[in-house]
């Protein structure tokens, strides 16, 4: 079962420069157009990949979440470049959580 998430960044990083750090990164298993797909090659699964973003304007992505991954979530965290991301399931303003959410894993600060 996967999870979708839009994306919206602030403007201190556009979506195109997120987008271009995740393609050059060693879990990109996949990168056309406007898209990015990628693995946690630790965990070895079978699907073809584990997470998949789609950049849908200059500060909007939408994310589909294939599996829980600390790893990705840490890619996906530091490539954000410190700037701050608000993440809304299946795109509804109305529900928004924290990345950490979003890929339902419990980071220890």
């Amino acid at each position: 079962m996967s999870y979708e998430y839009r994306l919206l960044l602030d403007s201190t990083i556009s979506a195109q420069h997120f987008m271009n750090s995740l393609m050059l990164s060693e879990a990109c298993v996949k990168a056309q157009a406007r898209e990015v797909y990628l693995k946690d090659q630790e965990l070895q699964t079978p699907a073809e990949y584990d997470a998949r973003l789609i950049q849908e304007g200059n500060q909007s992505i939408w994310m589909e979440i294939n599996l829980k991954s600390v790893n990705l979530y840490r890619l996906i965290h530091s490539s954000l470049s410190g700037g701050v991301v608000r993440c809304y399931v299946d795109g509804d303003l109305d529900d928004e959580v924290s990345l950490k959410e979003a890929f339902r894993i419990k980071i220890k600060k």
